[in-house]
């Protein structure tokens, strides 16, 4: 099996995926290593914005994204748990489907485009050489190999234990903010409106509900979270205590609802700024930045960043940059698109986690409902056409 490449990718996700297609389209020579087998479940709200459809017509995926049968979203509804609610249509196209479906059809594009992919195959420990990098690559009957790559992005989203083996600058901070996501049957669910993304909140507590197929809902929650927090599946029963709206999602009867559902979850999630070159290596997707999940950006963002890069890959050949003009071009250019959306998702965060600032917040929103289109045009990619006809009940 070959065994040097020009450019190779740590990351079969949305990012990486996108990068990967793109390079080979322009006609770069592409690995990439994905250490887990596809299709496959993961942590994420499963929400696709008008971003993420741009870029599946642009890589002329659309119809085939389509023939998937993701669930159509057409609303937004943010309920605080006083009873409270803010409602708003889109007029831009979005769309709930699972990862295990979204993901496996990016990375089969990137197949078809000619990337050599790797898979299960886990990279654990990076070598930098002085004009190429060796990648250990561990394959799921834990055999090694070694792979040569002359320039390298990481594309593995929030965490990886190559954080640690390249000793970022995030790695001992500990933000106590944990994500966990659940799939739930449509039957479970009672009061729900399919063709809306609804956002339930309470003290230290969000949680994103929205459907992904005929039968599949998924619930995704971020909690800010204390020793004193009950397990993550008793955090939707307390949510439903907390919230009466979420409670009346559910047909009664749920105490033992999550009991058997498999849980996604990640924790002490940093959503702070991370260094996006490190040793001559290109960051792209969650591992250059992880935006509050309350913007719907981040699959937007990674098939955004994914576009970035290669697209500068191919200026420095057209243009004969070189590799240091390269990265800080890189820089400058992912500050310029992602920098202000993700420190603006950030801050929204925080006052949606807060109960003073959250009901503060409501009544701010009630009373200025073009305040709501405001913070969340600021979130988007320019291209975004943002909310129409915000509405508070």
């Amino acid at each position: 099996m070959k065994d040097n490449f020009e450019i190779g990718i740590i990351g079969g996700g949305p990012a990486g995926s996108t990068a990967a297609a793109y390079l080979a389209s322009y006609g770069f020579d592409v690995c990439l290593f994905e250490k887990k087998s596809f299709p496959r479940e993961m942590l994420c709200g499963e929400f696709l914005s008008i971003e993420v459809i741009y870029f599946l017509k642009q890589l002329d995926l659309f119809e085939e994204f389509i023939s998937l049968q993701p669930n159509k979203v057409r609303s937004f509804r943010l309920f605080n748990n006083s009873g409270k609610n803010i409602y708003s249509k889109f007029n831009f196209e979005a769309y709930g489907l699972s990862r295990s479906s979204f993901d496996n059809l990016l990375l089969c594009n990137a197949k078809r485009k000619g990337v050599s992919v790797f898979q299960p195959a886990e990279a654990i420990k990076i070598i930098h050489n002085v004009k190429s990098y060796q990648l250990i690559i561990k394959n799921n009957e834990k055999k090694e190999s070694n792979i040569t790559v002359k320039y390298l992005i990481a594309a593995y989203g929030k965490q990886s234990p190559l954080d640690n083996h390249l000793k970022r600058n995030f790695i001992k901070e500990r933000s106590k903010l944990n994500a966990v996501k659940f799939h739930i049957n449509r039957n479970d669910l009672k009061e729900f409106a399919e063709d809306e993304i609804q956002i339930y909140t309470a003290d230290n507590i969000y949680c994103g509900v929205n459907a992904v197929d005929k039968n599949k809902v998924t619930f995704c929650f971020l909690e800010d979270r204390n020793k004193e927090q009950p397990p993550p599946r008793m955090q939707l029963i307390e949510l439903q205590k907390q919230n009466k709206a979420f409670k009346k999602l559910f047909n009664g009867n749920d105490e033992n609802l999550f009991d058997n559902l498999p849980v996604y979850g990640t924790g002490n999630i940093y959503f702070g700024k991370r260094n996006i070159v490190e040793d001559g290596i290109f960051f792209i997707g969650d591992a250059a930045g992880v935006i509050a999940p309350l913007s719907g950006d981040g699959i937007g963002i990674a098939m955004e960043s994914g576009k970035l890069i290669a697209d500068l890959f191919q200026k420095k050949r057209k243009e004969n940059l070189s590799k240091e003009e390269l990265e800080s071009l890189f820089i400058k250019k992912w500050n310029k698109l992602f920098s202000n959306r993700m420190k603006t998702a950030k801050t929204i965060q925080w006052f949606i986690l807060k109960k003073f600032s959250r009901n503060t917040g409501f009544l701010l929103v009630h009373s200025f409902t073009s305040l709501l289109q405001y913070l969340i045009k600021t979130t988007r990619n320019t291209f975004e056409k943002g909310m129409s006809n915000v509405k508070s009940e």
